[in-house]
């Protein structure tokens, strides 16, 4: 693995109560904001009543859907032809779950550092509290040097000035942006973790420069000097969902790009290449404990995601539900005390509406398109 990476990106806002995201594009800079709003007020001359309007997440033309809840589409997938190589896309929406990162075994040098909600394999007693619906790779090796890293608050390597970054907050939120830029971190967002890999890819909706380039030795060492690799992505779309996509077929950085934008995405980075790493996998339902299916997968990929759920060498991400309720959400402490100083992450249930909340989930199995399709049609993120 080797280096450069992607374009700005993206966040979500704390969801406390009825807050609703509303989408902020800052040109300049390739961020992206997603904050939330939407409740509506009806008055009368005598009476003043409030009422909430929340649509839920639904079902895409061309999408099919992984898992879902009350509050509508957790993830879903799609494959997308790209000069002949087929991609598979998979979507995390933001309004109905949050995120979480972990080191590997091996890498980053300084893993065993990390806490153990963060450590090499999913952390059952804390994750496994709000379900996992959805797991991927990260990104390249520390000696690649391609970007720093920090998990809980604990710098495992040093922050790159522009390098493509993906932050996550206490809530699971996340936020995309170039590291360095005036506007990333977003302001308001309080990060508990980084992960950085190269430069941008997708920035705004189109390839970068970069990700047009012959230059392709600056998108990472390919095994045998040979280019073409499997390789894989996160970007964000215009409504602040996040999408992964990878193939186990052999391409470069640009028909990557490419996927990420048919996907829907407006700003990208590169995650890991080369055979041995890219995996995925989503559930139909939340996973609680050891042992759940992971029934969408990267076809032909070397590894079961599996391998995420009792311990791999590299690091990676996983996808939780949040609760039924608009109005609660699951949450970590965030930091505090000492900068640089490791802090354990436990989910907690926070809101008003946490007394009625429940974890039965619904889903729905179609059939996966193989053409790519325009951006998203789901409603405006809230909660």
């Amino acid at each position: 693995m080797a280096p450069p990476r992607r374009p700005g990106g993206f966040g979500r806002a704390v969801k406390t109560g009825f807050i609703l995201l509303a989408v902020l594009v800052a040109v300049t800079t390739g961020v992206v904001l997603a904050d939330k709003a939407g409740t509506t007020t009806t008055t009368t001359s005598t009476t003043t009543t409030t009422t909430t309007t929340i649509p839920r997440e639904r079902p895409q033309a061309g999408w099919s859907v992984a898992s879902s809840s009350a509050r509508g589409v957790m993830v879903d997938y799609r494959d997308i032809n790209v000069g002949g190589v087929v991609f598979r896309a998979l979507r995390l929406r933001a309004r109905t779950t949050l995120l979480r990162w972990h080191v590997g075994s091996t890498d980053p040098n300084l893993a065993a550092k990390a806490p153990v909600d963060a450590g090499p394999a999913i952390f059952w007693p804390n994750e496994g509290l709000a379900g996992v619906v959805a797991v991927f790779n990260g990104g390249f090796k520390q000696s690649a040097l391609a970007g720093g890293s920090v998990v809980d608050g604990f710098t495992l390597v040093p922050m790159m000035v522009s390098h493509m970054t993906i932050g996550l907050d206490a809530a699971g939120h996340w936020a995309m942006g170039i590291w360095g830029s005036p506007h990333f971190p977003p302001k308001g967002f309080h990060a508990i973790s980084y992960r950085q890999n190269l430069g941008p890819l997708v920035l705004h909706g189109q390839p970068t420069p970069a990700a047009l380039s012959p230059a392709w030795s600056q998108w990472g060492a390919p095994l045998g000097g040979v280019p073409p690799e499997p390789r894989s992505a996160i970007g964000v779309d215009a409504k602040g969902n996040l999408i992964y996509v990878a193939t186990m077929g052999h391409v470069l950085q640009t028909p990557l790009a490419r996927a990420l934008i048919a996907a829907g995405a407006v700003t990208g980075m590169q995650l890991d290449i080369n055979p041995y790493w890219p995996v995925m996998g989503a559930a139909r339902k939340p996973i609680h404990a050891n042992g759940g299916v992971f029934a969408v997968q990267l076809p032909q990929s070397q590894h079961s995601p599996a391998v995420f759920e009792t311990g791999w060498t590299r690091d990676f991400f996983v996808a939780l539900a949040e609760p039924a309720s608009w109005s609660c959400n699951w949450s970590s402490p965030g930091l505090s005390g000492p900068p640089g100083v490791a802090r354990p992450q436990r989910l907690a249930l926070v809101g008003r509406g946490c007394g009625t909340v429940t974890t039965t989930t619904t889903t729905t199995s179609t059939t996966t398109t193989t053409t790519p399709s325009g951006s998203t049609t789901s409603s405006p993120p809230a909660s």
